[in-house]
C-alpha cells in the first residue's frame, strides 16, 4: 500500500458527534476524510462512486443500524475496512462478528483512535498484498444485526426460514422455531438481505433462495406457492413474480428441462 492517506468516510446521524469525529480524524496525516454522511441510505447509494478505503461507522442509526450496514458493505465491498464508533460499549462483542478494524467508544480518545488507524493501515496493506498474490479472501460473516422488539439481535442469515408481514408487524421465522418481530418494514429488510440471496416473493413475504425446494402450481396454474427446506408452510408466490423467481433460480445454477 502506498503512503497516501486512507480515504475515509464518517457515517453518523448525529451531526454534533459526526463533526467531532471528523475533527479528531483530521489531526492524523494518515487519514483523509473524503465524506461525512448522516444516513445509511445515502451511504449505500453513493458508495460505488466514492472510492473509500475506510468507514468510521456509528451503530445506532435510523433505517439501517451500523451492523446491518457493515454486513452489506462486507458482502459488496470486501476491501473496505470498518471502524465502529458508538457511545455504548456493550455493542462491542456483537460488532466483532462483522470483522471490523476496531471498536471505538465516544467520546473518542486520540490515543485509541490512533491505534485503530494504524491497524487499518496494516489491514489495507495486507489487502493489497493478497490482491497481488491472487490469494482468495477468507469467507465473510453470515451474521447480521437486526433491530427487533426489545433491542438488537445477532442472527445468522442461514437460520432464517422466511419473513412474513402480519398486520402491522414483520416476523422473522427461524429454523430454531423462534420468531422475532423486526423493527423494519419488508422493503427495508429486502435491502438488508439482498446481498444474502433473499427474494421478495409476495407483498407480505421474503424467502431465502437457497432454501427453495420447489414452486407449486395451485388452482390450475392460476396461483403459485413456494415450498422451503426445513419448513412445512406454503409460502405464497405472486403471479407477477413467477417468471422472475425462475430467472433467479437459473442464475443460481438451477436448470429447467
Amino acid at each position: 500500500m502506498s503512503a497516501e492517506p486512507i480515504r475515509t468516510i464518517v457515517v453518523d446521524d448525529d451531526h454534533t458527534s459526526g463533526a467531532a469525529t471528523v475533527a479528531i480524524l483530521k489531526k492524523f496525516p494518515a487519514v483523509e476524510v473524503t465524506e461525512y454522511i448522516d444516513n445509511s441510505p445515502e451511504l449505500m447509494s453513493r458508495l460505488p462512486e466514492l472510492d473509500a478505503e475506510l468507514l468510521v461507522l456509528d451503530i445506532e442509526m435510523p433505517y439501517n443500524n451500523g451492523m446491518n450496514v457493515a454486513s452489506i458493505v462486507k458482502k459488496k465491498y470486501p476491501k473496505i475496512e470498518i471502524i465502529f464508533c458508538t457511545g455504548h460499549a456493550y455493542f462491542a462483542a456483537d460488532c466483532y462478528d462483522f470483522e471490523p478494524v476496531d471498536f471505538v467508544t465516544k467520546p473518542i480518545n486520540e490515543a485509541r483512535i490512533k491505534r485503530a488507524i494504524e491497524r487499518a493501515q496494516r489491514k489495507l496493506r495486507n489487502n493489497v498484498m493478497e490482491l497481488v498474490s491472487d490469494k482468495k479472501p477468507e469467507p465473510k460473516s453470515k451474521k447480521i444485526g437486526i433491530n427487533i422488539e426489545g433491542g438488537y439481535r445477532i442472527i445468522d442469515v442461514n437460520s432464517i426460514l422466511y419473513i412474513e408481514k402480519k398486520g402491522r408487524k414483520v416476523y422473522i421465522h427461524t429454523n430454531s422455531g423462534k420468531s422475532f418481530v423486526a423493527k423494519y418494514n419488508l422493503t427495508q429488510l429486502e435491502e438488508i438481505l439482498e446481498p444474502h440471496s433473499f427474494f421478495r416473493c409476495h407483498q407480505s413475504f421474503i424467502v431465502p433462495m437457497k432454501k427453495i425446494r420447489y414452486v407449486k402450481n395451485n388452482e390450475f396454474g392460476k396461483t403459485y406457492s413456494i415450498m422451503l427446506k426445513e419448513c412445512y408452510e406454503e409460502i405464497p408466490l405472486s403471479r407477477g413474480k413467477h417468471a422472475e423467481i425462475k430467472e433467479k433460480l437459473e442464475k443460481n445454477g438451477i436448470k429447467f428441462v
